[in-house]
């Protein structure tokens, strides 16, 4: 059985004080209303009257656990029943105290003022309120039940009727007076008991991590590294323009002038490069200084036009040593984490293999999905991504 209370009017009245967006559009008169209507409706941009209209005619959220209570005892969804509700959601502006007052002071006889503190000033809020409220407010710090409700950074007001349900969002104070009698003249009925509304259906399902592929096959000449991260990629000079990497995969194929069997696996790499450019970084990293190269790629009638991918010097052999390489050549693939995914000659290195590398890396670069904007809930993520 519903708790009962004195017959009340509860003005959710969110009073933000955020800055007026730039872009304002005039609310359309309710389908089935005249044109004087509007005039019933504070002018609102559209994303944010959207947010808040998603709720009417749906009961109000249910109260997420965090929500600290000031000034009166923490309210549930009952004890919004056998009333017209009103909360004031407060920004961090000074003058907030003020702000209740005077709403609480224009309130019909019957009205119950509840504010609402948004979690900009959600601590300050807590000093202000700790004593003589105007009225009972709540301080979501994490932003839950205001996200619930619709309520972002834009002053706006939320009117609920005796059962509990969302009846007005973004009524102006001519709306205000015009609806409230109204909504205060209507008898409750206890047997009415508000719409729960239906939970939110994800744009498409998350898709799962694919398994990078392991090949078990000898390494070759080198200390089997596969499944460990790399140290780094560091070298002394590029011969060609330095590469970005992004989310593709790099394939660094250690090599030198000097060495035979290199040279012959330059066709091979050129073409893997062609097709796979788009998604695997290939890389010549030789240990030769720049003079024994320049001189090595003249001899063996090379010069970099030759290569379809990127070349890079590091005598210091930084990435080499990391590899215990013994023999020449040998490449390494290693995904955008650092994490060794192939090793071998790369004349064994097939398409199949590339095949299986490119999609597991696909799918486990893509980005998460961020939080939807114009919401507390993005804003946590934001501060959460820029703290790491």
């Amino acid at each position: 059985m519903a708790r009962r209370f004195p017959l009340t009017v509860t003005l959710l009245a969110l009073a933000l004080g955020a800055p007026v967006l730039a872009r304002q559009d005039a609310p359309a008169a309710p389908k089935g209303e005249s044109a004087p209507e509007a005039k019933m409706y504070e002018r609102m941009d559209k994303e944010d009257r959207d947010a808040l209209a998603a709720n009417l005619g749906y009961g109000l959220p249910a109260m997420p656990a965090g929500l600290q209570w000031l000034g009166g005892e923490a309210w549930d969804r009952d004890a919004f029943r056998d009333k017209v509700t009103v909360i004031v959601a407060l920004g961090p502006k000074a003058g907030s105290r003020a702000t209740l007052d005077k709403i609480r002071k224009s309130l019909p006889d019957g009205v119950t003022l509840l504010g609402l503190q948004t979690p900009d000033g959600a601590e300050k809020a807590k000093a202000t309120y700790a004593k003589d409220p105007p009225c009972t407010v709540v301080v979501d710090i994490d932003g839950e039940w205001c996200d619930a409700l619709g309520v972002f950074q834009r002053a706006a007001n939320i009117v609920v009727d005796k059962s509990g349900t969302i009846k007005y969002v973004g009524l102006s104070d001519i709306g205000l007076r015009s609806k409230l009698p109204g909504l205060v003249a209507e008898e409750f009925d206890a047997s009415v008991l508000p719409r729960e509304k239906p939970a939110a259906k994800d744009a498409a399902p998350a898709e799962k991590k694919v398994e990078w592929p392991e090949f078990l096959a000898p390494v070759g000449s080198a200390a089997d590294q596969r499944g460990k991260p790399i140290p780094g990629f560091v070298v002394d000079a590029w011969i060609t323009k330095q590469p970005t990497p992004g989310n593709r995969l790099v394939a660094v194929d250690f090599w030198a002038t000097w060495c035979g069997p290199c040279k012959a696996a330059i066709p091979h790499v050129n073409e893997l490069n062609q097709k796979y450019g788009a998604d695997i970084l290939f890389v010549g990293v030789s240990d030769e200084k720049q003079s024994d190269f320049t001189n090595g790629l003249k001899k063996s009638n090379l010069k970099p036009a030759s290569f379809t991918y990127a070349l890079a010097l590091d005598p210091k052999k930084r990435l080499s040593n990391f590899f215990q390489i013994k023999g020449i050549p040998h490449m390494a693939i290693f995904s955008p984490d650092g994490i060794v995914r192939w090793q071998g000659h790369p004349m064994s290195l097939t398409d199949g293999d590339l095949e299986r590398l490119v999609t597991a890396n696909r799918a486990n670069s893509k980005p998460a999905a961020a939080a939807k904007p114009r919401s507390w809930a993005a804003v946590k993520a934001a501060k959460d991504q820029k703290s790491r």
